[in-house]
């Protein structure tokens, strides 16, 4: 497995503009050497500040943008829970990304067939496999990063996404393992007490992948866990 490299900062407003900075210092390379920014957003209400505080970036070249999400939620694009309504509520909606250049989850009320739409749409746009600049992931309280969630098996799936059926957290999809490593700069942005457990599980690594999720990714290019002091905990080495 390759294991992250975790930066430790101490609060949650330190935690805001360390992800603020790695966002923009991405976006500055990947348009000095490709001409465009491919970004993976992550849902959850850990990034929000940050999406907010880089809406304030105007000077940002947002119209070479392309955008798309690591999960969602089998829900309509308006319902409150969409991460989609979140980012673009908190940052989409106030920068000029080109509406083309945004590509949310496909509408629909089967995980498998939205899954496979979204796969299809991913080879279209970004080719297969699909390169990201920089991915965006969380992690929760049960060690699940995007909607690969424990016990599930969804760490194992093929291609380049996934459905993933779950009693406790409903229907979602879900970019793969292997989706999620295809990036110059995974960013695991961590927050909370309530995360310190499923964070020291993950940087052990001593339980299998399907257990804790973000073990399965196989990063190509750099992968950080970016955490606050009680997120980290003992693990901080600060």
């Amino acid at each position: 497995m390759v294991r992250p490299e975790l930066q430790v900062v101490a609060d949650a407003q330190a935690l805001t503009k360390a992800l603020v900075a790695r966002v923009e210092a991405a976006c500055q390379h990947a348009v000095a050497a490709r001409g465009r920014f491919v970004v993976a957003l992550a849902g959850g209400s850990t990034p929000l500040a940050a999406y907010r505080r880089l809406a304030e970036r105007h000077e940002l070249p947002w119209e070479r943008w392309l955008v798309v999400w690591g999960d969602e939620r089998v829900v309509p694009r308006d319902h409150p829970r969409r991460n989609e309504r979140a980012a673009r509520e908190a940052l989409l909606d106030h920068v000029a990304v080109p509406a083309d250049q945004v590509l949310g989850w496909p509408d629909g009320e089967d995980p498998e067939t939205v899954a496979a739409a979204y796969e299809a749409l991913l080879r279209a746009r970004l080719g297969d496999p699909p390169r990201f600049d920089l991915v965006l992931l969380g992690l929760g309280a049960d060690a699940h990063t995007a909607s690969l969630f424990p016990g599930t098996g969804a760490v194992h799936a093929e291609g380049l996404t996934t459905a993933v059926r779950s009693d406790e957290h409903g229907d979602r999809v879900s970019l793969t393992p292997y989706t999620l490593s295809q990036a110059e700069d995974v960013v695991v942005v961590v927050a909370g007490a309530d995360k310190r457990e499923a964070l020291e599980r993950t940087l052990r690594a001593e339980e299998p992948p399907d257990l804790l999720p973000l073990t399965a990714l196989e990063p190509t290019g750099r992968f950080t866990v970016l955490a606050d002091a009680d997120a980290a905990g003992s693990t901080s080495t600060d």
